[in-house]
């Protein structure tokens, strides 16, 4: 029987037809069950349209959508971050680098894929610890302990559980409680589709823990990430826009080829920030699949929010076709979507783009100004130094002081790596000074007191006695007005029972009296940092959008750099969506 014939059988069914019965074609008997006829019709289909794809040649230009443009021929970078690739046996390449320092300078000034293959490549150099020196070995596990790199979440978690003493425990331990989280997921998302449960397994989780589930979605099972595709493409038959928005953009620097397919179909179907989410995730996939569609919406997509998107997820695969357009954004007098603009360069930028970039420094909006921080820190050019530190001097927004500091790590980084000397900065003689406590010192007995009151107030939360302990607290901290101990423990308390709107009181007076001490403990800040976003996603549900977003704009001013990434990846995409939603009414309204 040929193959035509056992293709019509599948297409129109093998019983009651007037064809021949393909049983013995396919090598099965008379009695076999018709399900089991079915899958060999379809295994032998699939194979031979398989080897059929295999063989067939086909030209570029011939594949390519007639609306495309070839891509945007630029002047090749000749330094070294501009001549570094990834992987290759020759030339200059991140997996030929031996040199620790090297290393360790790509991981902070260059690309989000070199910065990748530097993790990588130090994994490897991790594993056989006798190949290192151990000056090396200390300089790279305090480096990568202190990494916050939000953009590598994913690699960092692997590498960091690869380090010896705490870091790599605290990595281990962190591994385990995503693998819980992972498998109470994916029990939720088979009852989903048994027809067990009509809520979708995403939506009940909150921000934190979701971007926690899907760093790791590479290691996901395909049941999971076959119900994430299904979200992205919209056919789960519940899920509404918003919540596909946000599942797309948690995915923001999720590498799985998995979701290719899927994202996609968004490009080709979808339009508005459906089109833009997408477009971020596919520009940092390592797929050759990503920049043929991205480029292809690119030339029929006439809405700026997507252009902007697409623009810089091409950039990130070496196509700069986007580049003039949002220059030219950013050259008006008043840009629209600026942060958007921002970060688009981010990948697009050049140190042609500087002096664009730097004036945002200056921006009355302290969120525009913390993205051109992050934007020049990727540009990596020094003529911006002089403007960063003048704008670490004046400003007294944390968040921006501590994107700054990160900038001038890049900048100071790259510019070793192309051989420059790079401006050593004293954090000691610049800045914001503290401000000397004025009045009186606390006497002997209100110190004396203040320390009893605080040590019953410790004694009660061990016995359980909630209430008596928060009223010790409150006395302790009544005693002494710029003690910020008491006030700790009153946020501590109501955070780790998840009564986030009485934390925040105790955690904003905290801050008043010793902001710096919260930003440099990871245990407070991250606690804080929670109680924070917890409390805007409550308000949120309540239909309460302003104090949503003047909750996530309040914390989103400090220094979090401390603060688990996926914490600061939630928050962050929660004031993006908070702010786009202000926008739209404004619009409206207009």
């Amino acid at each position: 029987m040929d193959f035509d014939t056992l293709e019509l059988c599948l297409r129109e069914g093998i019983a009651g037809n007037e064809y021949a019965d393909p049983r013995e074609a396919l090598g099965c008997t008379a009695d076999t069950d018709d399900a089991e006829v079915a899958r060999a019709l379809v295994r032998v289909v699939a194979a031979h349209d398989l080897a059929q794809m295999g063989i067939q040649s086909v030209r570029p230009e011939a594949a390519r959508h007639p609306s495309v443009r070839p891509p945007t021929e630029v002047t090749a970078d000749p330094s070294f971050l501009g001549r570094l690739s990834t992987s290759g046996d020759q030339g200059l390449s991140v997996e030929r680098i031996d040199d620790v320092p090297t290393l360790l300078a790509v991981l902070r000034a260059g690309s989000r894929r070199q910065r990748r293959a530097a993790l990588a490549r130090l994994r490897e150099r991790l594993v056989d610890r006798r190949l290192l020196q151990s000056d090396e070995l200390r300089k790279a596990t305090q480096t990568i302990s202190k990494l916050r790199d939000v953009e590598l979440g994913y690699e960092l978690a692997q590498l960091r559980a690869e380090l010896p003493g705490a870091p790599g425990r605290t990595a281990r331990q962190e591994h385990e409680q995503w693998k819980r989280l992972a498998q109470r997921t994916e029990f939720e998302i088979r009852a989903f589709w048994d027809g067990q449960s009509s809520v979708d397994a995403f939506r009940g989780l909150p921000g934190d823990q979701r971007a926690l589930l899907l760093m790791r979605v590479s290691e996901l099972s395909d049941l999971v990430v076959h119900h994430i595709t299904a979200i992205i493409e919209g056919s789960d038959g519940c899920v509404p826009l918003e919540s596909r928005i946000g599942l797309i953009t948690s995915l923001r620097f999720a590498r799985d080829p998995r979701l290719v397919p899927a994202l996609v179909a968004v490009l080709e179907a979808e339009r508005g920030e459906l089109v833009a989410s997408a477009a971020r995730v596919l520009g940092g996939m390592d797929d050759a699949r990503a920049q043929p569609a991205l480029a292809e919406r690119f030339e029929r997509s006439f809405v700026a929010e997507e252009r902007i998107a697409l623009a810089g997820a091409l950039g990130m695969h070496g196509d700069l076709r986007g580049l003039s357009e949002v220059r030219n954004l950013l050259d008006e007098d008043h840009p629209k979507l600026p942060i958007q603009a921002l970060e688009a360069m981010e990948s697009l930028g050049s140190p042609d783009s500087t002096d664009l970039v730097a004036k945002f420094l200056d921006h009355a909006d302290a969120s525009v100004a913390i993205q051109a921080a992050r934007t020049c820190a990727r540009i990596g050019d020094g003529r911006a130094l002089d403007e960063l530190t003048d704008r670490y001097n004046a400003t007294a927004v944390p968040a921006l002081r501590a994107a700054i500091e990160d900038a001038l790590s890049a900048i100071a980084a790259r510019m070793e790596l192309r051989g420059e000397e790079a401006t050593t900065i004293d954090w000691s003689e610049v800045g914001i000074k503290p401000v000397p406590r004025k009045g009186p010192r606390d006497s002997l007995p209100a110190i004396t007191l203040g320390w009893r009151d605080y040590f019953m107030g410790r004694l009660w939360l061990l016995l359980g006695r909630v209430t008596w302990a928060i009223a010790r607290f409150e006395s302790a901290a009544a005693r002494r007005d710029d003690w910020a101990a008491p006030l700790i423990g009153i946020g501590m308390t109501f955070a780790r029972r998840e009564q986030y709107a009485l934390a925040l009181p105790a955690f904003r007076r905290a801050i008043e009296v010793d902001r710096l001490r919260i930003e440099r403990n990871p245990i407070l800040v991250r606690a804080m940092a929670k109680a924070f976003l917890h409390r805007a996603e409550q308000v949120e549900r309540e239909g309460r959008d302003d104090v949503a977003r003047g909750l996530v704009g309040e914390v989103l001013t400090l220094d979090l750099r401390r603060a688990p990434g996926t914490v600061r990846f939630e928050l962050k995409r929660k004031h993006d969506v908070l702010r786009r939603g202000e926008q739209e009414n404004v619009d409206s309204a207009a």
